[in-house]
């Protein structure tokens, strides 16, 4: 009978429950794989072409050799050629996103107002981004021909002169800037889209009612709506364009001479033709810094906002 008794007591005995981790540990388990991505593919290179560019390597000459201290460091800063694809590079960056920006908001509005056709709109300007810049940029340099590309041809049609677009000096950056601003103005636009169509139409009914222009509506309304998107977007264009490389490798190869040279193209050429890895690391590393401290610079009004408008929240 008391057999009994202890059997049906443990069968009504609940079931040890599953032992659970803590959120502390998924957490960690979450972050775990993206961290191990960023060490072995970021971190890593970076520490090691930080080591090279105080050292003497010129793989002509047997590979990475002894420490030399800060002279990379000194030498790239007195190297003419350095600074003068820095130059080419903020040229080339100005005109391109002033340009992106503009054409980009023009477009969005026109989109943002038309009645009929933004689904298909909006598909053709995706096709642009929907391939890589070398791909695009091989189908433009054939634009570019200067014997059997279509825009000399078109040209010829018109009467009008017919430049070599790529090996003229005082017109081979703005054919790169010309593709670029081809390729990404659409980015711009769509962004610019999407944010125009977030927008709350409170305040533009009653700013309609109340009689406003439409100069007042954007100048009060919609450009400080829409100014966190826009500066979102300024900021990763000006940030994609100072990393400007597949446009002058394909189109130009940096020529003619060395107009169109970007930094990037310049760093590429130091150590991957010259083998000169040692001043190639230094330049890297410069503009690793440069970039970091002009990011922080310019992301700090808009986090700045952001962190206001989750506190008021």
């Amino acid at each position: 009978m008391s057999q009994s008794l202890s059997v049906s007591a443990a069968r009504r005995r609940p079931a040890a429950a599953p032992a659970m981790i803590s959120d502390r540990w998924f957490s960690i388990l979450l972050i775990v794989p993206a961290m191990a991505v960023i060490l072995v593919f970021a971190l890593l290179p970076l520490a090691y072409a930080l080591n090279v560019s105080f050292r003497f390597a010129d793989l002509t000459r047997g590979g990475i050799g002894a420490f030399v201290g800060l002279d990379n460091y000194r030498a790239v800063l007195a190297d003419e050629m350095f600074w003068a694809s820095v130059g080419v590079t903020l040229k080339f960056t100005v005109s391109a996103v002033v340009l992106e920006m503009v054409l980009g908001i023009a477009i969005a509005f026109l989109i943002h107002g038309a009645t009929v056709g933004k689904g298909v709109i909006r598909s053709l300007m995706v096709l642009p981004l929907a391939t890589s810049a070398a791909v695009t940029g091989l189908f433009w340099r054939y634009l570019y021909d200067t014997q059997f590309g279509l825009t000399n041809y078109f040209l010829g049609l018109l009467h009008l002169p017919q430049p070599n677009w790529l090996g003229d000096y005082t017109i081979a950056l703005w054919s790169v800037v010309l593709f670029d601003v081809w390729q990404w103005t659409p980015f711009v636009a769509l962004i610019a889209l999407a944010g125009l169509q977030a927008l709350p139409k409170e305040p533009f009914e009653a700013a309609e009612l109340d009689g406003a222009s439409t100069f007042r509506v954007l100048r009060t309304l919609t450009f400080p709506m829409l100014k966190p998107v826009l500066f979102l977007v300024l900021v990763l264009r000006t940030i994609d364009s100072v990393r400007l490389y597949d446009a002058v490798a394909v189109l130009t190869r940096g020529g003619p001479g060395t107009v169109t040279e970007s930094m990037t193209f310049y760093l590429y050429r130091t150590g991957l033709k010259l083998f000169r890895m040692d001043y190639a690391s230094t330049m890297a590393i410069f503009f690793l810094y440069a970039m970091l401290v002009a990011s922080l610079f310019a992301l700090r009004p808009l986090l700045k906002q952001f962190s206001t408008r989750a506190s008021e929240g």
